[in-house]
């Protein structure tokens, strides 16, 4: 049986290999096509992908570091050396983590400041083990959605399945 740490470093490790299949099939659309407002859930494809890299941000740096509040957002019209910049710096952070995960880092436990859609402030206490798996579930949410694009735009999406994993076998 696997333990939940070597899953959760597999899952990371696998995340960062995959998502430069997403960077290149994102950067190779022209520049207009990457930021068309497409009407997702983020407006265009490179946001959609420039959120994914968010999220590990801030999930991942910003609130166990407890920097909430100086939080600077991945977004906006990056340039393409500025996106392959942020995947780096991610992708890096995310190796460094995977390599240093045990069953008492899982469990460090963290208070995440936040606003409510309604503009009224709330306060969350969790663990390293729910980010790490809330991150899997929004980053193939977000995946999904870009691969539905990619496919109405006639590109083939990048995807490559999980059990191409070291874990699979």
């Amino acid at each position: 049986m696997v333990s939940e740490t070597a899953l959760a470093r597999a899952w990371i490790d696998w995340l960062v290999d995959t998502r430069t299949g997403y960077l290149e099939t994102v950067l190779r659309l022209p520049k207009m096509e990457r930021v068309r407002d497409r009407g997702a859930s983020f407006p265009s494809i490179q946001d959609i992908f420039l959120h994914i890299l968010d999220n590990n941000v801030w999930w991942l740096e910003s609130v166990p570091r407890n920097h909430q509040e100086s939080h600077r957002e991945v977004k906006g019209r990056l340039s393409v050396a500025e996106i392959r910049r942020q995947v780096h710096r991610i992708a890096k952070f995310g190796r460094k983590l995977s390599r240093s995960l045990n069953p008492a880092k899982l469990d460090r436990s963290f208070v995440v400041h936040g606003v409510e859609g309604n503009g009224k402030p709330f306060e969350m206490k969790v663990n390293l083990r729910t980010v790490i798996w809330h991150l899997v579930e929004e980053e193939l949410q977000h995946r999904g959605e870009l691969n539905a694009l990619f496919w109405q735009m006639d590109i083939d999406a990048p995807t490559r399945a999980w059990f191409s994993s070291s874990l699979a076998a």
